[in-house]
């Protein structure tokens, strides 16, 4: 296993058995200091980078979604509950950068607090992902215009939510704050008794691996891959996919080099690949990386919307627009629903699901 320390919250990869006598550093053949010296930088400069443009790329996301007053569709829902998500995460990462400078400084309670919304929202990313892929497959590959009452969608919304808390409990429970010898400052960790740690840990790997990346990543690609063959059976123009095929590649970009990093940490504390020190920091370097590769995707979404989405710059444009005209905008009448178009249905007319995407 590992002998450096990474200074991240997330549960994952640095948990530390509580009741263990502390380790003489100078005992262990390999030393942490390159890796800490690189976290004590890299971290604190990613993190409020990604802080402030998390902040303001997904505040207009929400002000532009919020903005609509026409009855929301249901993709628009869940790419609204997407960006709330990512808001939370966002949100957390100056308590990462402040411990990966320096110590956790804001008692447990709030470890706990910040240890499960880090959970739950990366969770419910995953799971809105899937959901946002899922209802486009059931419109393109088999016609069925998606006609959820409000009671249905907040009722999804609801599950999608119960199920991401859920698997965040874990974090209220076992979360708590002490000082760490191997790290030299009091942490911010998961404390598992010694006798059960190793299970505790590896059980929440596999956990977040399938529930948190592999099962929702096997969904956006079977239903995809099946909107792909249907819309070219009907010659119609896969750009209509071209958003959100970005948006699915950007998340597999980004967690899955971290879980891949993770599997091979579990094969090495079950003894399966060997230890030498070399190894141990190549897999230090690459689990401290990979991890703040996977934060930083809570504020590219937006970014995706600016660069690829014409209809979101059109929207944001809008809403620009209409903050310098309030008085106008308030004497604007809302569009009539209920028109002939709205009723008709065709794949054509399916692939233009949201003002975003």
């Amino acid at each position: 296993m590992t002998t450096t320390f990474s200074w991240g919250l997330d549960y994952i990869n640095f948990e530390f058995p509580s009741d263990l006598p502390d380790i003489n550093p100078g005992a262990f053949p390999c030393t942490q200091s390159e890796v800490g010296s690189f976290a004590r930088s890299f971290g604190p400069a990613v993190f409020s980078v990604s802080f402030l443009l998390g902040l303001v790329g997904n505040g207009l996301v929400l002000a532009v979604l919020s903005s609509r007053r026409c009855p929301w569709l249901l993709a628009d829902r869940f790419l609204f509950q997407l960006a709330v998500a990512d808001l939370l995460l966002v949100l957390v990462l100056p308590f990462r950068a402040t411990q990966f400078s320096q110590s956790w400084a804001f008692g447990e309670p709030f470890c706990k607090l910040v240890g499960a919304l880090s959970a739950m929202s990366s969770y419910s990313t995953a799971f809105l992902l899937a959901c946002v892929t899922l209802e486009r497959y059931l419109a393109i590959v088999h016609s069925l215009q998606p006609r959820w009452t409000p009671h249905g969608a907040l009722l999804a919304s609801t599950l999608l939510w119960a199920a991401s808390i859920a698997l965040s409990v874990v974090e209220l429970h076992f979360r708590t704050v002490s000082y760490v010898s191997q790290a030299g400052a009091v942490v911010c960790h998961l404390g598992f008794d010694a006798r059960d740690a190793n299970t505790w840990r590896l059980s929440l790997r596999l956990v977040s691996f399938l529930l948190g990346f592999l099962f929702p990543v096997a969904v956006m690609v079977y239903c995809y891959v099946r909107m792909l063959v249907k819309l070219r059976q009907l010659f119609f123009r896969v750009m209509a996919l071209r958003l959100l095929s970005v948006i699915l590649l950007l998340f597999v970009l980004c967690w899955g080099p971290f879980h891949g990093f993770v599997l091979v940490d579990s094969l090495q504390r079950l003894g399966h690949v060997g230890r030498d020190c070399a190894k141990e920091k190549i897999l230090d370097f690459g689990l401290l990386f990979t991890e703040s590769v996977g934060l930083v995707h809570s504020c590219l979404n937006p970014l995706v919307y600016a660069f690829v989405g014409a209809k979101f710059r059109k929207e944001l444009s809008g809403l620009f627009r209409d903050w310098r005209q309030c008085r106008r905008q308030q004497q604007i009448a809302p569009s009539p629903v209920g028109s002939g178009r709205e009723t008709e249905f065709s794949v054509a007319q399916m692939a233009d699901y949201s003002v975003m995407m």
